[in-house]
């Protein structure tokens, strides 16, 4: 009998020992399996495609990096989909808010207030008028956002060196919203900075802002909005409110055309998908010569009717688009408009590099470049 006993506590032992073997093989197979064996997780913010849809696979436009659009209409972007909140940034103690110019199409803006002065804690708050800046983020018209960390960073850096009311703006994208979409947004953006400056509601524009000194200014896609804005309030007589641009600062501005100015790339294939590009951010409507796009085919009477008192181009030298940058600056200066231009270049840089390592040196040489051109009565 007891022998009898032994002997299943034996099989019972081997039994156990047999399952344990088996979880212990289920759990190196998890934990040392390589991370790269592992099929990667899609771009956050991709919609998942729709398998009964066979046009939802199939590739209508490939606008990489920046996003992929299929037959079906389904947007794939790539790009500048991170998104941070508003706040009290801690390296600077600016302070930023988001608000709603038009909950009808959605058309929002980040706002960012710098601290108050040094010294005038003790005494009370800080009354005196700041200048106002609209700002109008880069990514080819399809990707980024006034929300992402990389225009929040820049905005909160320049808001503290310039001291200024800043307004970042949250246009809509192509190609959901094709131009002129984001140059109508732009516009209304612009008006409501110049209302609410002159008899509010918003606070920071109505209590801080010195509509006087109103700037406008853009990276790349930004830079060409920015642009378009003045020759705008320059035709159709200015602002809400009487308002009038003080400085214009175009930051590596996207320009094109369809000739090649000098230093500009006479390569087809690179000219070609510029313009095709450019068709599939305003869906076809404005060719590649109009002057939204190109603004050297305007008649120098009409580029003179750009309204801001200063202007600031910056370039980059390994940039597609320096040479007709330092074209349009050329082109400005010399049509009989009667403001000031100042141009600023970076050898050896990339297309808006300083948004991406704002620390080197270059990009702090930049910066300063900036500030000092936003910060001068």
């Amino acid at each position: 009998m007891v022998a009898k006993s032994k002997g299943q506590l034996a099989k019972l032992a081997l039994l156990l020992l047999a399952v344990l073997l088996v979880v212990a093989a289920i759990l190196l197979c998890v934990f040392l399996i390589p991370r790269h064996h592992r099929k990667p997780p899609l771009p956050p913010g991709s919609p998942p495609g729709n398998a009964s849809n066979p046009d939802d696979s199939i590739v209508a436009f490939d606008f990489s990096p920046y996003l992929i659009m299929y037959k079906s209409g389904r947007v794939h972007r790539l790009d500048g989909l991170a998104r941070c909140s508003a706040g009290v940034d801690e390296a600077t103690g600016v302070t930023s808010k988001d608000v709603v110019i038009d909950g009808g199409t959605g058309l929002a803006a980040r706002m960012y207030l710098p601290p108050a002065a040094k010294g005038k804690g003790k005494k009370g708050p800080d009354t005196s008028r700041l200048p106002v800046l609209v700002f109008y983020h880069g990514g080819a018209f399809v990707i980024e956002s006034a929300f992402t960390p990389l225009y929040h960073a820049y905005l909160n850096a320049v808001s503290a060196k310039v001291r200024a009311v800043a307004v970042s703006v949250e246009y809509r994208l192509a190609p959901e919203h094709r131009l002129p979409t984001a140059y109508n947004d732009s516009w209304r953006a612009l008006n409501w900075v110049a209302r609410n400056a002159a008899s509010g509601p918003e606070p920071w524009l109505r209590d801080r802002g010195n509509l006087s000194r109103l700037f406008v200014a853009g990276d790349s896609a930004g830079g060409n909005i920015a642009h378009n804005m003045a020759m705008r309030a320059g035709t159709e007589g200015g602002l809400d409110g009487g308002a009038a641009i003080t400085g214009l600062l175009l930051l590596d501005p996207y320009f094109w055309g369809k000739e090649p100015v000098a230093g500009e790339t006479t390569d087809v294939a690179t000219r070609r998908e510029y313009e095709a590009t450019w068709s599939f951010i305003c869906g076809g409507r404005y060719g590649i010569d109009d002057p939204l796009v190109n603004p050297l085919s305007l008649p120098a009477a009409e580029m003179r009717r750009l309204e801001s008192k200063r202007v600031a181009v910056t370039s980059s030298g390994l940039d597609d688009f320096r040479p007709r940058a330092l074209a349009y600056a050329a082109a400005l200066n010399g049509s009989g408009w009667g403001g000031e231009i100042e141009q600023y270049e970076t050898p050896g840089e990339r297309h808006v590099y300083f948004l991406d390592r704002p620390k080197d040196p270059n990009s702090v040489k930049e910066l300063a470049f900036v500030t000092g051109f936003l910060s001068r009565e």
